[in-house]
């Protein structure tokens, strides 16, 4: 069996590391741990990577995942332009798209996932909806913590901050090991769930 899958990193290309850029973060970590090379791909305005894995379901059956990464090179609330040619371009029902994004709502390193709904006033996910015109996608969410303060200029002060030293340290211990190697990799793109760490027995 063969299955085509884009997999979209949201954030604004032109400020790195911050904490809005953090699904791209998790594409790039991505891209290195396959050890694949971003190039520019001028027709949906973004950076792409490409490979193929075979995946192992645990019936023992094998999937053939042809996987495109893909971060856009445009501004976050027009992203879903790139990503809707993107969609359009590879033949693929929206369903087989999972977009990776920061989550203001959620501590720092918690990750969680859902498949459609609303875009809980994250402009990237509602520009990718208005330009697919569809809400039937994965969105992958990444918590990024959210300042005391309910002002709004602080609050968007903190989301397009850099991450700290220390929130990065999180990131490696709690985030990319559980989305990018292959136990988690097989979960997303198989049955459409984020990995579980087995749990340690009890003594």
């Amino acid at each position: 069996m063969t299955l085509k899958l884009l997999f979209v990193g949201l954030g604004n290309y032109t400020h790195p590391n911050t904490r809005h850029n953090v699904g791209m973060m998790v594409l790039d970590v991505l891209a290195k741990q396959l050890e694949l090379v971003w190039t520019q791909h001028k027709p949906w305005k973004a950076m792409v990577a490409h490979t193929t894995l075979d995946l192992v379901a645990k019936d023992e059956s094998v999937t053939h995942i042809q996987l495109t990464l893909l971060k856009p090179r445009l501004l976050m609330n027009v992203s879903g332009t790139s990503v809707a040619k993107a969609v359009n371009d590879m033949s693929i029902p929206s369903s087989q798209m999972f977009v990776f994004h920061d989550d203001l709502q959620r501590p720092l390193g918690k990750l969680s996932m859902k498949m459609g709904g609303s875009a809980n006033g994250h402009n990237g996910i509602k520009s990718v909806m208005q330009k697919l015109g569809t809400e039937e996608f994965y969105r992958v969410r990444i918590g990024i913590g959210r300042p005391a303060t309910r002002d709004p200029d602080q609050v968007a002060d903190y989301v397009l901050g850099k991450f700290t030293d220390q929130e990065h340290a999180e990131l490696d211990k709690s985030v990319y090991p559980l989305l990018v190697q292959q136990d988690p990799l097989a979960s997303l793109c198989l049955r459409g769930q984020l990995w579980q760490p087995p749990q340690a027995p009890k003594p």
